[in-house]
């Protein structure tokens, strides 16, 4: 009998969530922390520490926005290259409005983020009606997002170029870019409210994807659109929802970007082009749609950035590092790839036995 029950405990708790891919990539975090401590013990530095972890938290706040963003988008087997140049538009359009425009702080962001989101509907429109492949739709909406992101830079420039705009930072600008949580609590001393932020919105769309009939809809769609249609989903309309959310949540990006700096940068969220997808893909999300989740994603960040931090401290060459992060991407791509293999060969294989 207490077999049984050990065997029915293990069967219905503890193996599904070994056998989840949230496990494993725990332990690959973990793994990470435990090799760079040990690395940078040897090379005299010190990374397992608290203010090595608020740093890496700290450091994914702007990339977190565009995982989610892209997470949601390649659940439903969608892409979007145009997120980190949308943002930055976006962060441009909010110093622009403050600055220039004299418009209140929170007018600033709601104007930004609407014309983000005009971005994210012609995405949609092109990909969904005209039938556009999204990789060249988004790309060249990227273009256009830069495009016009360089022109609102220089409206407010006496010699007509495109420059970065600085504005004074109202109190709420200045505590979502900078401000921290109260210092009476020690082990939460120094962390950004940004990072406060981006959990909120991890827990908000891991439910509505894990837990919502909109969720699994759009994981359906992804898995596939045929399927999908005969079920009577409204694939046409969830395109257009998954378009301008990615769109406003790179806006949301951009903002948290040009309250930390200050300013509305040009060269704003370059380096955060693909670091959504790859976080996104790394953390178990389909490239191919229908699999993966927000948990998955936020450590797929978590792990991507650690790899990052971590090599920096044990003072490996930083163009090394852009190399190893590549090599990284690729294994999550390989495993991605002979996953979907395997699934698509199981799925024949039980159409032929069906017959």
């Amino acid at each position: 009998m207490e077999n049984t029950e050990n065997k029915s405990f293990w069967q219905k708790y503890l193996k599904p969530l070994v056998s989840h891919k949230v496990f494993t990539l725990i332990l690959l975090l973990l793994g990470l922390w435990i090799i760079f401590s040990i690395w940078a013990n040897i090379v005299g530095n010190t990374f397992f520490s608290l203010p090595t972890m608020r740093n890496i938290l700290a450091s994914i706040v702007l990339s977190s926005f565009l995982t989610i963003g892209a997470g949601c988008l390649l659940i439903s087997g969608a892409l979007d290259l145009s997120q980190a140049a949308v943002g930055a538009f976006g962060g441009m359009v909010m110093a622009s409005a403050i600055a220039g425009w004299g418009l209140p702080w929170y007018l600033a962001i709601l104007v930004a983020l609407a014309l983000c989101a005009v971005f994210g509907a012609i995405n949609a429109l092109l990909v969904d009606k005209f039938r556009f492949p999204a990789f060249i739709a988004t790309l060249s909406m990227s273009y256009m997002a830069k495009g016009l992101m360089y022109l609102f830079s220089s409206l407010g420039s006496a010699t007509g170029t495109a420059q970065n705009i600085q504005f004074m930072k109202p109190p709420v600008i200045q505590l979502l870019g900078t401000g921290n949580l109260s210092k009476s609590i020690p082990v939460l001393k120094d962390i950004p409210v940004g990072v406060v932020v981006m959990l909120i919105f991890f827990i908000i769309y891991g439910v509505i994807m894990s837990k919502t009939t909109f969720g699994k809809k759009v994981v359906l769609m992804g898995g596939n659109r045929y399927a999908a249609h005969l079920a009577g989903i409204n694939s046409s309309a969830i395109t257009y929802i998954l378009f301008i959310n990615s769109a406003v949540l790179g806006g949301v990006s951009g903002i948290f970007n040009s309250a930390k700096l200050g300013q509305g940068q040009l060269l704003a969220l370059q380096t955060n082009q693909f670091t959504g997808i790859t976080a996104a893909i790394l953390g178990g999300i389909s490239f191919g749609g229908g699999a993966g989740g927000m948990g998955g994603a936020f450590i797929g960040l978590l792990i991507l950035n650690t790899f990052q931090i971590g090599m920096s401290t044990v003072k490996v060459n930083p163009f090394w590092i852009n190399v190893f992060t590549g090599i990284l991407l690729l294994v999550a791509l390989s495993f991605d790839f002979f996953a979907r293999l395997r699934a698509g060969q199981k799925t024949a294989r039980q159409a032929r036995e069906a017959k």
